[in-house]
């Protein structure tokens, strides 16, 4: 197993061969690297430790056996992503999801994800928005907008993950199951850096992968497409506030729906087709406004996009709760984590100064407080005795 979790990591990273012997120093070659992620020879510690280092990750994460397996569901790309980058993609989505289940299993160790895996059978297109409606009602959703889909997932134990990728990506879904076959975590993903409305649709469609089992006789694509659209706009919903025909709209209402249901302008225009509140033809002339406008890449009153939260606070309480060390909180939040440290941590490091510096320390702090005091005497409208309580 030393072979796969080294090309993983190194593929996670974004790495070539060379770029890791380079990284490495050159303390080995690039045929050695091959080699040793083809289990055809093994490491020294010495080089697995400068594996690791190169990768930024410990060298157990090398040596230990993942206690689950991860799936892909459902793979969202064109036939222009390159080999390259589809293997980025699996490789960063396993070690995030295997660090998230790690997090997981230390503070929820009992929990999974509260999603009916593969469950709604869909033998004809229009049976998606009943199962849209399930789902809803087993989060008691109701069937008001939601205002932050990430968080939703997330409190339901969904990861979900935001990946820099290549124009081509556009999501992913996948799920980690143990060795008796049991679903311990799954997670849905989205590219980085686009709108909010176009990430919520992605998030949404993935979810569509992750709970329904579609029928081999129907694309698979505008299944899910439809989940994503009748998950975030509810029909009973869309046609209170819409109507059941209309014949016209004005760019202006649209927009406001779409901030309603969170949204693009696409995805809610073939959403009001779906429910035939509009026409074919007028779905038409409103398709060839977003094309001239060139609204397929940058749409009006873009949404900002969501973030995600849940594993940067469970990290963060399970250092609190001295689960993991501050090393390690580093390498999974990144450089940006300064830990707080306790009074007495600080009191501790003070007095392992020499003498004379702590005596400087304290004459300076002595000074400031002169100060402080002389600027504002509201201090002294406080006086009298000393009071024991």
């Amino acid at each position: 197993m030393y072979g796969k979790r080294i090309k993983q990591f190194r593929l996670a990273k974004g790495f070539s061969l060379d770029q890791l012997a380079m990284a490495m120093n050159g303390i080995v070659s690039k045929n050695a690297l091959s080699k040793y992620e083809r289990d055809l020879i093994k490491p020294s510690v010495k080089v697995m430790t400068a594996i690791a280092k190169a990768l930024s990750v410990k060298t157990i994460d090398i040596l230990t056996v993942p206690e689950t397996s991860i799936e892909f569901v459902a793979y969202r790309k064109t036939a222009k992503l390159p080999k390259k980058s589809q293997d980025y993609v699996e490789n960063i989505i396993k070690t995030k999801l295997e660090e998230r289940i790690k997090i997981q299993e230390l503070l929820y160790h009992s929990s999974k994800p509260n999603l009916p895996i593969k469950y709604y059978n869909i033998n004809r297109i229009e049976e998606v928005e009943q199962a849209a409606l399930d789902l809803r009602a087993k989060w008691k959703l109701g069937l008001d907008p939601i205002s932050n889909l990430t968080e939703l997932l997330e409190n339901n134990f969904i990861n979900v993950i935001f990946i820099d990728s290549e124009k081509s990506f556009v999501g992913i879904s996948a799920y980690a199951y143990t060795n008796d076959s049991h679903i311990k975590s799954a997670a849905v993903v989205s590219k980085k850096n686009i709108s909010g409305e176009r990430q919520r649709l992605n998030l949404a469609h993935e979810l569509g992968h992750l709970v329904l089992n579609i029928s081999s006789n129907i694309d698979e694509e505008k299944v899910a497409f439809r989940f994503g659209g009748a998950f975030l706009s509810p029909s009973d919903t869309v046609l209170k506030l819409v109507g059941s025909k209309r014949a016209n709209f004005q760019l202006r209402e649209l927009l406001i729906l779409k901030k309603t249901f969170g949204i693009s302008l696409q995805a809610l225009l073939y959403r009001l087709l779906d429910l035939k509140i509009i026409t074919p033809n007028s779905f038409s002339g409103w398709y060839k406004l977003i094309n001239k406008n060139n609204w397929k890449k940058s749409e009006p009153m873009p949404m900002k996009e969501e973030k995600s939260q849940w594993f940067e606070k469970s990290v963060l309480h399970a250092y609190s709760e001295g689960m993991i060390s501050s090393e390690e909180t580093k390498k999974l939040l990144g450089d940006e984590f300064h830990p707080l440290k306790s009074s007495l941590e600080k009191k501790r490091e003070f007095l392992k100064l020499p003498k004379e510096v702590r005596g400087k320390l304290l004459k300076e702090q002595a000074e400031r407080f002169i100060e402080v005091y002389e600027k504002d005497d509201e201090w002294r409208h406080f006086g009298g005795g000393i009071i024991e309580y």
